[in-house]
């Protein structure tokens, strides 16, 4: 089912903890640093933290996400309910840990719900969807599955997109509207039913989990936007230990993402900065991402980290 399979909320008291569940996941661990408008030759970084200028064009460039919802009063007359809901986008690259930082968040921070945009990517192009009459009409009936022609075979699509930018660029020129359709529905449904909740202690942050979230052009939709990094060889470690890729699989992977925002932007192994490159810099001095997780260490790092960052006014931009 679709909720199943794309969203997560918060568990109750009697949930099982994350770490039981996903230590074998992935390494996790944070070390963040301080960036700043600094001149770049002037630099300097602080071990522990990330924190950047407030930026004065948020305020014109990114539109707080409200969702209102109507309720039925006592005396029968619609009233109306505010309930604001901050909308925090995470993205990073393959073997980054980002999912895992994600799931941490709901489960043991407190945070209303995870939606993953990527999951819901498969989800809306399944048999009968509109988005797959697209996909079908942009690259042919050859990617249908031979024994189910009313879906699409991933493999043979995966063959095309990730061979050729040209293509992967039509593929999600089609999926991310109706993601994005998918991510609002979803965003109401949260709201609603924590209407009657506390939302204190970060119960008021809604999660949207993609991979490519600084290539969506979601401004709009998100009030603060964190990258989860690690470094390629952190990562390719990761890849081999918990998908069973070989070393070569690996980089193949990681590499093919080295030019997508917010995942290609980590730097390598002997770049300066604890691997951070000057893109990804630039990113967070111009407001776009609001904070960095580097995900190197343990699991217990990394949540220490994303915990210091949530209650951080400067990871969001308002």
């Amino acid at each position: 089912p679709l909720a199943t399979a794309a969203f997560s909320t918060r568990p109750s008291s009697s949930s099982s903890t994350l770490l039981g569940r996903t230590a074998s996941l992935f390494w996790a661990g944070s070390n963040e640093e301080v960036l700043s408008s600094t001149p770049k030759h002037r630099r300097q970084y602080h071990p522990n933290r990330i924190r950047r200028q407030h930026n004065p064009r948020d305020h014109q460039l990114h539109r707080h996400h409200q969702i209102t919802t109507m309720s039925e009063g006592n005396s029968g007359e619609r009233g109306t309910n505010r309930h604001k809901m901050k909308i925090l986008g995470v993205c990073g690259g393959i073997g980054s840990g980002k999912s895992t930082a994600c799931q941490l968040m709901v489960d043991s921070l407190g945070c209303a719900a995870c939606i993953d945009a990527d999951k819901l990517a498969h989800v809306v192009y399944e048999p009968g969807s509109r988005a797959l009459e697209e996909i079908i009409s942009e690259f042919g009936k050859d990617i249908l599955d031979d024994s189910n022609d009313s879906q699409i075979d991933r493999k043979k699509l995966g063959a095309i997109v990730f061979n050729d930018s040209k293509s992967m660029s039509k593929l999600e020129q089609i999926v991310w509207p109706h993601v994005r359709d998918k991510i609002e529905e979803r965003i109401e449904e949260v709201t609603r039913e924590n209407q009657l909740q506390d939302t204190s202690n970060n119960g008021n942050i809604i999660i949207v989990e993609a991979a490519l979230l600084l290539e969506t052009n979601w401004d709009d939709l998100l009030d603060g936007l964190w990258v989860v990094r690690s470094l390629p060889s952190v990562a390719t470690q990761r890849l081999r230990e918990n998908r069973g890729l070989t070393e070569e699989e690996a980089l193949i992977r990681i590499r093919a993402q080295e030019k997508r925002r917010g995942i290609g932007n980590s730097g390598g192994d002997d770049c300066d900065d604890g691997g951070i490159s000057d893109n990804l810099l630039n990113e967070v001095e111009n407001g776009v991402v609001t904070a960095v997780i580097t995900n190197d260490g343990t699991l217990e790092d990394l949540e220490k980290s994303l915990e210091k960052a949530l209650y951080d006014p400067t990871s969001f931009k308002r």
